[in-house]
């Protein structure tokens, strides 16, 4: 145990290190680049330090002078690093909005695009403190950032909202008389959506909604979000590792399969929603582990004993995928699926939303490239490209 914790300690000032020359790196290349496309690909390389300090440092970008495409990208990637202390910073941009919190404003284009992605950016932080400010933002003529405010409250999933969001439910759903608009109406998924991640109801009437929420009184358990199904809207990108160590590459990823008996409980504290490929599920969540694997039969029980961990199915779209957070496959064809195959594990997330985890064996860099384009194909797809079939090296991460 102590050679482990003195391990580290040592990977941990060393990604210190790399993060505070990052720092410098970035601070310099803002002032000397050229383009915002540098710029951009600069805030990419800070970001994958996933730290704190980087965080920080890109949400102080979402309000400055810099142009719309680079703010936007800053946060976006503040939300990939989802460290939440971040988000006061992107909270205090948010309130010096002024009447664009009110209605757009024909003059502020590029504003409105910057304060939609840092509003989209304090959801995916899972920022509570912000949910007063955002629920303020329902009532309002500013449709676009009224439907971001929807859709960050829908990931905080703090019960404080629900009656700003059931009121605003009710006006999307109001009908249209002759002649007039409901300008609310392309709300209407989102606060659905929202109204069923916060409470666990599977309602969908406005009618319904007030009748059920009146019947608890206004109160009610928030359920787990691991047992609504899905994977968190922050994973992107994932990774199989079969050996030990390398806990900053492995950071640079949102969710890692592992073996447990390689990691010491104080290194999985470091890592993102590590999943155990091995072991049992009660030892692995007790060591740190955020899930596991399992086999498709023993996902519903599973899901009983466990209801805060992410259950990644070894396959079984059509037996697993209720209670299934994520299918894990490594039969798919990567230039050409069994579409077959392809329907089941669709038709897995139109249902469960059970995103699939696609494992593939090369070591050809136009194959990584192929995973990319499936990934795009499919929404519910999740590529990894390992060199070999023990999993052995970790591949740098692809784009989200």
């Amino acid at each position: 145990m102590r050679i482990a914790l003195l391990a580290l300690v040592l990977a941990l000032a060393q990604e210190k290190d790399d993060t505070d020359a990052r720092l410098k790196e970035f601070a310099d290349t803002m002032k000397s680049a050229k383009s915002d496309a540098e710029r951009i690909k600069s805030i990419d390389t800070l970001a994958a330090t996933r730290s704190l300090k980087a965080a920080m440092k890109l949400a102080s970008v979402v309000g400055s002078p810099y142009p719309e495409p680079v703010r936007i990208a800053a946060a976006d990637a503040v939300g990939r690093i989802g460290d939440v202390k971040a988000g006061a910073v992107l909270l205090a941009y948010v309130n010096t909005l002024g009447n664009l919190l009110q209605s757009e404003v024909p003059s502020k284009k590029e504003e409105q695009k910057v304060a939609e992605a840092g509003v989209r950016a304090i959801g995916t932080l899972r920022d509570r403190s912000a949910t007063a400010r955002l629920t303020g933002m329902l009532i309002s003529a500013n449709i676009p950032l009224m439907g971001e405010a929807v859709r960050a409250l829908a990931k905080i999933r703090d019960p404080q909202c629900m009656d700003g969001l059931l009121k605003l439910h009710y006006a999307a759903n109001a009908p249209e008389g002759v002649g007039a608009t409901n300008v609310r109406k392309p709300l209407a998924t989102d606060t659905l959506w929202a109204l069923r991640r916060i409470t666990g109801q599977r309602l969908t009437t406005p009618d319904e909604w007030n009748k059920w929420y009146r019947s608890v009184g206004g109160r009610f358990p928030v359920p787990p979000e691991e047992s609504l199904g899905g994977l968190p809207p922050e994973v992107h990108c994932f990774a199989v590792y079969g050996g030990k160590g390398e806990i900053a590459t492995l950071r640079k990823y949102d969710l890692v399969l592992l073996h447990p008996e390689n990691y010491a409980k104080e290194e999985l504290a470091n890592l993102f929603r590590p999943i155990a490929m091995s072991g049992e599920p009660k030892a692995a969540m007790d060591k740190g582990f955020a899930g596991f694997v399992c086999e498709p039969d023993q996902a519903a029980e599973l899901r009983k004993k466990f209801p805060r961990a992410l259950i990644v199915s070894r396959g079984g779209a059509k037996t697993a995928s209720a209670s299934a957070n994520a299918i894990l496959v490594d039969d798919l064809d990567l230039k050409k699926p069994d579409d077959k195959a392809i329907e089941e594990l669709k038709e897995a997330f139109s249902r469960n939303d059970a995103a699939t985890l696609a494992l593939f064996v090369s070591d050809k860099k136009e194959d990584h490239a192929a995973a990319a384009a499936l990934d795009k194909k499919y929404a519910f797809l999740f590529s990894y490209v390992s060199s070999d079939k023990d999993y052995s090296a970790v591949a740098a991460p692809g784009a989200p």
